[in-house]
């Protein structure tokens, strides 16, 4: 199986582009054989206060220290990338409290709250087209009182490479409806790592986990969000988790 990790780098200002510096970066280092370009459509919904577990109404305190902080608020995602079309995936994440996630890991560590807890998305397709649109405004206009839309994001003729063993993606993160009023957010990237996948299997995640991370190093691109392993990562749908995990709000 391939190995893939995604990338957001913010804008910094007004005036970054961070898409334009991973392009210059790759064009400078790499030969590229162009690929067809990409997109991503992405819509996400949280679940209203009201719909929520409520707390236990005395939970227990070990040393002063509550022990039964509910969960955070679930998300609804519904995610459409060209690369796995015809597919629409739709997936519900959940975050955590501080205190549930995973004991000794950095402030500054790019694993989730929901990969920390080891608990994986939950994950379905429905057809892409017309079909995901009815399902989209089924959750608006029947499932309002239940799920809120919190944002929408959208990249729009990404570009796409192949370098030797990699194959990468990269667009601009765009913020907002096709309506107007788009607000550029950053850069996604995505690198996937191709080998024959007999030697893949050989030589395991965690080597090809390396290998990747080593090549997104060597761009010298600081201040990423980053995300490899996430929980459920060898159903088949590993690359959707990790988008979803990529692109939940924190």
């Amino acid at each position: 199986m391939p190995v893939t990790a995604l990338y957001f780098l913010p804008a910094s200002g007004p005036d970054s582009n961070p898409t334009q510096d991973i392009l210059a970066k790759l064009t400078s280092y790499y030969d590229l054989s162009p690929l067809p370009p990409w997109t991503l459509s992405h819509r996400i919904f949280r679940e209203t206060p009201f719909t929520q577990p409520s707390a236990q109404p005395f939970p227990s305190l070990t040393n002063g220290v509550d022990k039964a902080k509910p969960p955070g608020p679930r998300f609804l995602q519904i995610l459409s990338l060209s690369h796995h079309a015809p597919r629409t995936f739709v997936a519900i994440t959940t975050t955590h409290s501080a205190s549930q996630i995973k004991a000794a890991t950095p402030a500054s560590s790019n694993i989730s709250a929901e990969a920390a807890s080891g608990e994986p998305a939950t994950i379905i397709s429905i057809a892409a087209g017309p079909s995901s649109e009815e399902f989209i405004q089924l959750i608006i206009s029947k499932f309002g009182p239940l799920w809120q839309q919190r944002q929408i994001l959208s990249a729009g003729y990404g570009h796409a490479f192949e370098i030797g063993d990699f194959r990468v993606r990269v667009g601009e993160l765009r913020q907002g409806g096709s309506g107007g009023g788009q607000m550029g957010r950053g850069a996604v990237c995505e690198v996937t790592w191709i080998r024959e996948e007999a030697e893949q299997e050989q030589e395991g995640w965690e080597v090809g986990e390396a290998v990747v991370k080593g090549f997104w190093e060597g761009l010298a691109l600081r201040g990423a969000r980053e995300v490899y392993w996430v929980p459920g990562l060898g159903d088949g749908e590993g690359t959707i988790r990790q988008w979803c995990e990529l692109l939940r709000p924190r």
